[in-house]
């Protein structure tokens, strides 16, 4: 069996659609949440996931566009996007795919003949907003319990693979936005139970002309443009430091 795991695309089609391209067969495809926020196209997005994923999971930032949370940070390059991007969701999303945000799981179980997954955004413990680490003893104490053979998070932009116990810990890094930078998708092929860490490069001219028409003003592309070419450190986002 092949599946296409996938997290925090946040609305950049530009890179959904390299990674389409490069994987374009697969029997299950798993969204581990964070579809909008940041990026220009929410909606082809969200209408790409309702038509082609078997499962899609809610993220941080599908909760509070999906919910109309006003952001309350502004002090960072990256806030500013984020902020200036919501407000155009607002304005443009449809209704019905706002509705299908607010209506996504905050986690689930799923079998398939590879074995029992767990699919949540964060960790265990706050499937929403806790940042993990790669230390062992994190995930052995939140996976306490946890009847699963993979359990697949996404939230960190990092990718990571570890086996704790009988576990296998994944986490596809994100499609849409990699804190060194760098202007590639990352995600991960789980071909007959055994996962693959990739990455496929995307076009930053092609997207920030998406930002363009989108309706970002220039000033907001020019703050895109080095977003997505220079990377963004933890505490521009407001991540404690010894996060994931």
């Amino acid at each position: 069996m092949r599946i296409l795991l996938l997290s925090d695309i946040h609305a950049n089609w530009t890179a959904l659609q390299a990674v389409h391209h490069a994987e374009p067969e697969f029997d299950a495809c798993l969204i581990l949440g964070d579809l909008v926020d940041f990026g220009p196209q929410p909606d082809k997005v969200i209408e790409w996931a309702r038509q082609n994923a078997t499962l899609v999971i809610r993220g941080n930032h599908d909760q509070s566009v999906a919910q109309f949370i006003q952001p309350h940070k502004n002090e960072t390059m990256w806030h500013r996007l984020r902020n200036y991007s919501r407000i155009l969701h607002w304005q443009n999303l449809s209704a019905e795919n706002l509705d299908y945000l607010s209506r996504l799981p905050v986690r689930k179980y799923w079998t398939c003949e590879d074995g029992r997954f767990l699919l949540i955004h964060a960790t265990p413990f706050d499937p929403l907003h806790e940042y993990s680490t790669d230390e062992k003893a994190f995930w052995k104490l939140r996976l306490q319990g946890i009847d699963a053979d993979f359990v697949c998070i996404g939230h960190t932009h990092r990718p990571y693979g570890e086996s704790i116990g009988s576990v296998k810990l994944i986490n596809p890094g994100s499609v849409g936005q990699q804190k060194a930078g760098e202007c590639v998708a990352n995600y991960v092929v789980i071909q007959d139970g055994h996962p693959e860490f990739r990455q496929i490069h995307f076009d930053i001219e092609e997207l920030i002309a998406e930002f363009e028409a989108a309706g970002f003003e220039q000033e907001m592309q020019q703050i895109a443009r080095k977003v997505y070419t220079k990377g963004f450190t933890l505490e521009d986002a407001g991540i404690p430091k010894n996060a994931g």
